[in-house]
């Protein structure tokens, strides 16, 4: 199996001045951003309030084989996203969907939600799966450490699993942290 970690959205406020450098312009950070973690996942707040313009940038940003995936909401119903949607289907390769009746696993710490693939064009090859790890508050290691290690042997049928990090997981350290778990689990080849 393989994993591929990367953060719910590349654009947090605490992300400014440690890890994007204050001189960095905006338009740059998804580029920056894609050099240093293999995948990101768009969150549906973010990318609807963007013009369709931003939306195709976006997408040139990031090399035709990088796995950027945006969150569409299930049965969507807003005709100026619908509108948004079509404007720019052929940019937006990759959708997911956190459906209502979609797996998860809440603990008092974290919520652990899979989610639905509407549309891949350019993820890994295989069996794939989608997974969104939340948390109020910052993980310590070794929970981490078996979140990913429940994933490794509760879905060994993937091949390849996605895991986005979101709420209090945004920090850029504790994503530095699942990815140094990926090669101690033996999940990064």
């Amino acid at each position: 199996m393989l994993m591929h970690i990367g953060a719910y959205g590349w654009e947090h406020d605490q992300w400014q001045g440690s890890f994007y450098e204050n001189k960095l312009p905006e338009d740059w950070h998804l580029t920056f951003y894609v050099k240093r973690f293999k995948t990101v996942l768009a969150p549906y707040k973010f990318w609807t309030q963007c013009s369709a313009e931003q939306i195709e940038e976006f997408c040139s940003d990031v090399d035709k084989e990088y796995p950027l995936l945006f969150e569409v909401k299930e049965n969507e119903t807003d005709e100026k996203i619908i509108q948004l949607l079509a404007s720019v289907d052929s940019s937006l390769k990759n959708k997911i969907c956190f459906t209502e009746t979609g797996w998860s696993k809440e603990n008092s710490g974290y919520c652990l939600r899979q989610a639905e693939i509407v549309q891949s064009q350019n993820l890994a090859q295989g069996n794939i799966a989608v997974f969104l790890l939340t948390s109020d508050s910052p993980l310590k290691d070794v929970f981490l450490r078996e979140i990913m290690q429940f994933l490794k042997t509760d879905f060994s049928q993937y091949d390849v699993i996605y895991l986005y990090f979101g709420g209090e997981l945004i920090d850029v350290d504790i994503i530095n942290t699942g990815c140094v778990l990926l090669k101690m689990l033996a999940l990064n080849h």
